[in-house]
């Protein structure tokens, strides 16, 4: 359970996102630098970053949950439960690799949008490797955007990796995102926001198609950003609105509950991370200019200890 959400400004966009999660975990920051070894496609071949990015990881593991490239290609990951939605069986003519590293591959192989549509047709997405054995392939879909603020969905469809053109800027969970679409236009018109009863007809549940409604009309609704500094503030006031709270819900198949880890934003200009966690507010940002060793794999580690400042 996750709500992503893209917010223009004049001469760039942010992305962000909420980490909703239902099990115990723990998550930092990780960089990955030029011509790493991040991981192995399902034929036993190593894979590379061609670009340096950046981005939140479980665990301090490679396979990145959402993130940043030094060119201001930006994406996140979101759980995407369905049936039968990946192949059983590699494709010889392909590039093959598991949906858990499907994002780490976008995000160091492309400079753009454009040239990850271009490629899409290449990726094939496996549930067992050349052998026939089972891998961690987790049902998953994505959404993209870059410096001209184009956004793009991408979702398994009929065993294929398809995209979406989303100038909605939003992206939840299960359905797919065509039906989020329909339920949308049947929930408001779109194009006339301003007779849309919000403080009536918004829905108040955090299921997916009511937090894509929720997040489409805060979205749009929103002043307009004129900066990445406003651009930020604002996105990080919507997700604060889309987070779940420790206890909210209760999730029976795991005993545990399910709720917000972290909210993060990165902006495509300025190639930034901001991130923060449910139980400290001050939000941490690094740039790619921080990086002080560019050609090393280097991880960094949120503070959560809730703090406060003093008043000068």
């Amino acid at each position: 359970m996750c709500t992503g959400i893209k917010i223009d400004y004049d001469d760039g966009c942010v992305m962000g996102r909420t980490m909703d999660y239902e099990v115990p975990l723990r998550y930092n920051v990780i960089y990955l630098p030029r011509n790493f070894h991040y991981a192995d496609d399902l034929m036993g071949r190593p894979l590379y970053s061609k670009y340096k990015a950046m981005g939140l990881c479980f665990e301090n593991r490679n396979p990145l949950k959402d993130g940043v490239n030094e060119h201001g290609l930006i994406g996140i990951t979101n759980e995407f439960t369905g049936f039968n939605l990946y192949s059983n069986k590699i494709n010889p003519e392909k590039i093959n690799i598991s949906s858990l590293d499907y994002f780490n591959y976008a995000i160091t192989n492309y400079k753009t949008v454009d040239e990850l549509i271009e490629d899409l047709p290449n990726i094939h997405i496996s549930t067992r490797n050349s052998r026939g054995e089972n891998i961690i392939c987790p049902d998953f879909h994505f959404m993209f955007a870059d410096p001209t603020k184009r956004c793009i969905v991408v979702e398994p469809k009929g065993k294929e990796l398809v995209y979406y053109e989303n100038p909605y800027d939003v992206m939840t969970n299960s359905p797919n995102f065509e039906s989020h679409i329909r339920r949308l236009k049947k929930s408001m018109d779109i194009n006339n926001l301003e007779a849309f009863n919000s403080a009536k007809d918004l829905p108040g549940g955090y299921d997916p198609v009511s937090r894509f409604i929720k997040a489409y009309y805060l979205t749009k609704r929103n002043v307009k950003s004129r900066n990445y500094k406003e651009a930020l503030s604002n996105a990080y006031n919507i997700l604060s609105a889309m987070a779940l709270p420790n206890g909210f819900i209760r999730n029976k198949k795991y005993n545990y509950n399910t709720y917000t880890r972290y909210i993060c934003v990165y902006d495509t200009k300025h190639k930034l991370l901001t991130v923060k966690s449910d139980t400290n507010p001050r939000v941490y940002h690094l740039g790619f200019e921080d990086i002080e060793e560019e050609d090393k794999r280097q991880e960094f580690f949120l503070d959560l200890e809730f703090t406060t400042e003093r008043l000068k």
